[in-house]
């Protein structure tokens, strides 16, 4: 991908995009993130659109270290066919699921609030500290940007049952605009992994064990990965990850290695076939230095289910 496929990318892109017409399969999303290290705690706020067939979908949740069963954690709130307005602006714009985003300055700024009763006040600020790492499909004249990622530092506060948290933190961002079928993951195992040490050091790597994409930030110098690889270790009992470990060169030679450790996770449901997506809270070395982010792994329910299955002994 050359940077002027990047550059591709503009403040319109930062909006809803119509959809395609061929397909009903059509789907947007807005995801944010946020953590607090010292409480184990993670937090999302992830929203789908089909304005093909008029629904939203997506909410909130918050997870710390008691427990990985998403009916146990903090907060969820996850809904999957809510009716779509037909007006829609994502400049401000409260999803059917009721997170609300305010757009303070397109690929850069801000606000996001969400409020169900007593149970959760959270009105956080995004603010940008790099430029969006866009992914592209199409060839030649017809290429164009379908999905992008970019760090930000996320500030402000979360009300979580009374009790009222600072949240301060580096963490990532993405959108997506693209046909996406019910079955469009298959396989399992592989990983959507990142961390921030800074705004001149952090990486994005997705895949697995045989080839991750990606890229780092090193000296404020982001380039994209070449090649390598990412390991884990599990949890014996639950079979989440527990250890994170990627490797690899970026395409000027520049090497990363990356060992994280999970210190809180959820299973995630997802409608579909495709199923749970472990989302992990880990505490990262990036090249040595200390850094906070993710690891998604996504899994499609039968394929986590014969994994265990064959885990387990035979009666």
């Amino acid at each position: 991908m050359s940077e002027d496929d990047r550059r591709r990318l503009t403040a319109a892109d930062d909006d809803f995009h119509p959809p395609t017409d061929d397909s009903w399969w059509f789907h947007e999303t807005c995801w944010f993130w946020f953590f607090v290290p010292e409480r184990s705690l993670g937090g999302w706020l992830y929203n789908y659109v089909r304005p093909n067939i008029g629904v939203s979908g997506g909410g909130c949740w918050v997870w710390d270290d008691t427990t990985f069963l998403h009916w146990e954690v903090p907060y969820y709130s996850n809904h999957a066919n809510l009716r779509l307005p037909e007006r829609r602006n994502l400049r401000d714009f409260e999803f059917p699921s009721g997170v609300h985003v305010e757009m303070i300055e397109p690929l850069h700024r801000y606000r996001l609030r969400y409020r169900h009763d007593e149970m959760i006040d959270l009105d956080v600020e995004f603010t940008a500290v790099m430029e969006p790492w866009v992914g592209v499909a199409g060839d030649g004249p017809d290429v164009a940007p379908t999905h992008f990622d970019q760090v930000g530092r996320v500030t402000g506060t979360l009300d979580l049952h009374g009790e009222a948290i600072t949240v301060d933190c580096l963490a990532i961002r993405d959108r997506t605009w693209t046909n996406r079928p019910e079955r469009w993951k298959y396989g399992g195992g592989y990983g959507y992994t990142n961390a921030a040490a800074s705004p001149d050091l952090a990486f994005l790597s997705v895949g697995g064990a045989d080839e991750v994409r990606g890229y780092l930030v090193e000296d404020g110098l982001r380039v994209e990965l070449a090649n390598g690889a990412r390991r884990i270790e599990r949890d014996p009992d639950d079979g989440f990850v527990t250890r994170v470990v990627v490797e690899a060169r970026d395409v000027e030679g520049r090497e990363l290695v990356a060992e994280g450790r999970s210190v809180s996770r959820m299973a995630m449901p997802i409608p579909g076939v495709h199923g749970v997506v472990w989302t992990s809270l880990v505490e990262w070395e990036i090249n040595g230095a200390p850094a906070w982010g993710e690891d998604q792994e996504p899994w499609p329910v039968m394929a986590w289910s014969n994994r265990r299955r064959a885990q387990r002994p035979r009666r």
